[in-house]
């Protein structure tokens, strides 16, 4: 495969972080385990506890993503966002079942349904898909298969990033019950 300058990623899966997100979610406001709203910085005192409105904890962890920029006990982590987009196609005639990978990737989503992805820009900051990113994943598409397809979605997001490419992880260097990661 390789000389066509794709390839079938092996011994990988996929996982519908969506969906994931979605039923868990959904399993939290059942168990009245939910609060649903922004979350308020001002409103966090930590002491030997953490006290969040009503709530009380031993602990905190912030899993904000590139969210963490605004946070502001964690301000000084050298978080640097890289924007992301990707398309959801539909194509019932490409019958792939597997992952491909080339100048993009190829995932089936089950219904004839495909995410196209994925562009890297580490300029622009904005959640907002763009013409040129567009462009760029249909070229790479139109390299990769032959078949129609109609574009369903076109997505955007931050990746939180950073220069080493290592995750974040660790407490806070006053408060040993905040956490980041």
């Amino acid at each position: 495969l390789a000389e066509f300058q794709f390839g079938e990623v092996l011994q990988s899966g996929y996982l519908d972080t969506a969906l994931l997100i979605e039923t868990y979610k959904h399993f939290l406001i059942e168990n009245n385990n939910l609060l649903s709203e922004s979350f308020d910085h001002n409103q966090l005192i930590c002491s030997d506890t953490i006290q969040y409105k009503e709530f009380r904890s031993k602990h905190i962890v912030f899993a904000e993503g590139f969210g963490i920029k605004k946070n502001p006990f964690f301000k000084n982590i050298p978080l640097d966002g890289t924007k992301g987009e990707l398309l959801i196609i539909h194509s019932p005639a490409l019958k792939v079942d597997k992952i491909v990978n080339s100048s993009i990737f190829l995932i089936p989503l089950g219904n004839d349904l495909y995410k196209v992805g994925a562009t890297y820009n580490r300029e622009d900051k904005a959640n907002i898909p763009t013409q040129e990113a567009k462009e760029e994943l249909l070229s790479g598409l139109y390299k990769l298969i032959s078949t129609p397809f109609e574009i369903v979605q076109h997505n955007a997001g931050i990746r939180p990033t950073v220069i080493d490419r290592r995750p974040i992880l660790g407490s806070h260097p006053k408060y040993s019950n905040m956490h980041v990661l």
